[in-house]
């Protein structure tokens, strides 16, 4: 079994490793919950601020942990809360590694989750109605990984809308309106229950509202999250990491092995693409970032073919692979 979970980890892509992170973090901090009332473990932080991993929407008490700004969107303490979340981003994960790459997966979850936090934390401090629904010298704490999770969820339903999904008893819906259906069950959650619940599905709401401006914005040139995918980038380039070995889809039809071998043998990662200029007007600044550009495509392209095989790629994916493959 951990040598199933080892290959999972190494393996699987950065999917498998969110939800990764999430399980063990639920493991671990429900095993201190067990210690704790089994009387074995005294800690100075309680199981409603998740160990000290929850985030708050008290701000002296946010500045003396930082860190829980991101350890609360993969910090559960509900079996059910972990199990709804951690399906419903394997269900729209798949969809969306499989369009834009790892990168923009794990920055499209932490900015999700971020714009969650936001959204939560200047809702409780801001908004009447919230600000008064705690008794005095109670604090709001906030986790889990819902915000991020609908991040994803919207994205993926914002780049491709008219994708069909089989619905038990609905049949094949197209993944708009089941995205929207979420973000309405939300919406209407607000008036359901207590205020502290209310400024849970607020958040939710500011990680669904995140996924679709940073598609939207996106398609028009605008990228939300280009400094914290430049932190990755500068992370990944320090961390030892194993070359990467191209995967098609198991089982997949051997048209799809023959052209992801061609393409493995073109050997993108390991050159840089052509400096050739097609238009010698064009400033250097301007080339080095139709460049990049192109490097970037290509790197999410080739991530799609690891992923899902080369069947998978759209025709305007073939063509851009086929005219960068023929230029030296």
């Amino acid at each position: 079994m951990w040598e199933d979970i080892k290959r999972s980890w190494s393996n699987g892509g950065m999917l498998y490793r969110l939800i990764w992170v999430n399980v063990v973090v639920f493991i671990i901090v429900n095993a201190t919950i067990i210690l704790t009332k089994l009387g074995s473990v005294e800690l100075s932080v309680g199981i409603n601020d998740g160990f000290g991993l929850a985030t708050t929407s008290n701000t002296a008490k946010l500045l003396s942990r930082p860190w829980s700004v991101v350890t609360h969107m993969f910090v559960h303490i509900d079996v059910f809360h972990l199990l709804i979340n951690m399906i419903l981003l394997w269900w729209m994960g798949q969809i969306y590694h499989a369009e834009v790459g790892s990168r923009r997966l794990l920055s499209t979850y932490l900015m999700g989750g971020f714009a969650g936090f936001l959204v939560y934390f200047f809702a409780f401090n801001f908004l009447p109605g919230l600000q008064n629904v705690l008794p005095e010298d109670t604090v709001s704490y906030a986790l889990g990984a819902s915000a991020a999770v609908m991040s994803i969820f919207t994205a993926t339903a914002t780049l491709t809308p008219n994708r069909k999904i089989r619905v038990f008893l609905f049949g094949s819906v197209e993944l708009k309106y089941i995205a929207m259906a979420y973000v309405l069950f939300d919406y209407f959650g607000i008036s359901q229950g207590d205020g502290v619940d209310a400024g849970g599905k607020i958040a939710h709401l500011g990680g669904a509202l995140f996924g679709y401006l940073l598609i939207t914005l996106d398609k028009r040139g605008i990228n939300l999250v280009r400094f914290l995918e430049s932190i990755i980038d500068l992370i990944m380039s320090i961390l030892p990491t194993k070359s990467k070995s191209f995967r098609g889809n198991k089982g997949g039809r051997s048209t799809g092995k023959a052209n992801l071998k061609f393409w493995r043998n073109l050997n993108f990662r390991k050159k840089s693409l052509p400096k050739t200029r097609s238009n010698s007007t064009k400033s250097d600044e301007q080339f080095n970032l139709e460049k990049k550009d192109r490097e970037k495509r290509l790197d999410v392209i080739l991530d799609k073919i690891s992923r899902h095989g080369y069947d998978h790629l759209t025709k305007e994916e073939k063509r851009f692979l086929f005219t960068e493959s023929k230029k030296d």
